[in-house]
């Protein structure tokens, strides 16, 4: 099919919501629709979740996606790095022994939950910090994912930094050190996505978005490199003092043979920005999904004044494994307002799905948000019921890969449990203090790269306990 041609005489067209075309794609091809564009390899979109769940079993052994090229080529560019781009943009050899040595580490459940009380800390500090931007009526009158943002770069510097950076310091001065990282924290992210998702004049020459990607990834090399010198420094004056103590993440990396410090760092690097706005922006969907279905709302506030009480203790994770209703909550936020479209395999060999012959060399998007919205799937599809996920599955059974917002198998994000960590966490406390209302319509969402909400989000919070 002429997909460019068929674009340009679409009157509703809008590449920032490539998602919309591409659903009139899926009603009038069906489920597998092959696309093609001048100078690109061809395109494979399917969003069945028995097809999705086939291809990546398929491509289990060698998960190939495509780079990150704009993040590929800074790094390429940049000599520190030594023609290495990291663990999210590498494939083939140096992916395996970058995944071999960091998965079995951040993916580790204890691992994680280690930072649950500072998070935790982090977050009853970010709830004060609302209670200070509130108006009269208890809106908070500024675009909360820009706060957000600073409680997430708060909570992931917990671990890519080993402290924290003081974020949320009511004090804080615009040219702060801490206000410089969560700049060019977001400044990567947003740099990255335009780069990925945009015309691509980079390549040619360096754009301003381009020169952005640069110039903030050095901000965070050159910050990370400090920080783990001190960390290096501490780890070994703790181990002389006690070598049965215990390590942070990062000090068991630098304690881990097959990685060197420069993988540690790019690691660092990649994990700040990564866990920040993606995690911001979902955090925002959630709160807009149960201010607009109080229902659910009042659910979530059930099970968490259950399992909190007053809420005077400390989160572990014996009160996480009690919040049933509140992952259930995630589940369904994910996918009636998914963070991204799916993720992509690059085929290394030759493909057979169904009648289709899928060859080597093409691209295969796993649009796995058209599941979560596929009525075939879901009953009530368009209705948001976090009871379709609780055990005995009120709605009926949910296929595996209907939705998987931090992919599946193998090449699943590596910081899907930190993230989900800091969002039951928020949820947790947010609900047990407010009752949270969005009095400004329904959001818009756009797409590049990943899904993000336009324009400010300004939530109101209502206290549930007034003193």
């Amino acid at each position: 099919m002429g997909t460019l041609f068929d674009m340009i005489f679409d009157k509703d067209f809008n590449k920032d919501k490539i998602h919309i075309y591409f659903k009139k794609l899926f009603q009038k091809y069906g489920s597998v629709v092959r696309v093609k564009f001048p100078g690109q390899p061809t395109m494979v979109m399917v969003h069945n979740p028995e097809d999705l769940l086939f291809i990546l079993n398929a491509t289990m052994h060698n998960p190939v996606r495509p780079p990150m090229e704009s993040l590929k080529k800074a790094r390429y560019e940049n000599d520190y790095y030594e023609k290495k781009s990291g663990l999210v943009s590498e494939n083939g050899e140096e992916w395996a022994r970058l995944a071999t040595v960091l998965r079995p580490k951040v993916l580790r459940p204890n691992n994680v939950s280690q930072y649950l009380a500072r998070m935790d800390q982090v977050t009853l500090d970010f709830l004060q910090r609302i209670s200070t931007l509130r108006d009269t009526s208890g809106e908070v009158n500024i675009d909360f994912i820009e706060e957000l943002n600073k409680w997430s770069s708060e909570c992931i510097c917990l671990i890519s930094l080993n402290q924290r950076i003081g974020c949320l310091d009511p004090s804080l001065l615009a040219g702060s050190e801490p206000q410089l990282i969560v700049k060019a924290t977001v400044d990567f992210m947003r740099a990255l996505m335009e780069c990925e998702s945009g015309s691509k004049l980079w390549k040619l020459y360096p754009t301003k978005i381009y020169k952005q990607l640069r110039t903030s990834m050095e901000i965070l090399r050159k910050k990370t490199s400090n920080v783990l010198d001190e960390i290096e420094s501490e780890m070994e004056a703790k181990l002389k003092k006690d070598p049965s103590s215990s390590l942070t993440m990062l000090e068991q990396l630098l304690c881990q043979d097959g990685i060197t410090r420069k993988d540690i760092i790019t690691f660092m690097i990649d994990l700040l920005p990564g866990a920040t706005e993606t995690v911001s922006n979902m955090a925002a969907v959630i709160l807009y999904l149960l201010a607009k279905n109080p229902q659910a709302q009042i659910k979530v506030q059930e099970e968490i004044d259950q399992v909190l009480g007053d809420g005077v203790d400390v989160l572990t994770p014996k009160h996480m494994n009690q919040l049933s209703y509140v992952k259930a909550v995630v589940k369904e936020a994910n996918r009636v307002l998914p963070p991204a479209l799916g993720p992509v395999r690059l085929l290394q060999e030759d493909l057979r799905l169904g009648n289709f012959l899928l060859q080597k060399g093409w691209l295969v998007f796993l649009m796995n948000a058209f599941a979560g919205w596929d009525p075939a799937e879901f009953q009530k599809h368009d209705q948001f019921l976090p009871e379709r996920w609780l055990r005995h599955r009120p709605y009926g059974d949910i296929h595996p890969c209907s939705v998987i917002p931090f992919s599946f198998g193998i090449r699943m994000c590596i910081g899907r449990r930190i993230a989900e960590q800091e969002i039951y966490t928020l949820i947790a406390r947010m609900l047990h203090r407010y009752n949270v209302e969005y009095k400004h319509g329904e959001i818009d969402r756009i797409h590049k790269f990943v899904f993000s909400p336009v324009g400010p989000m300004k939530f109101t919070f209502i206290d549930r306990h007034p003193k």
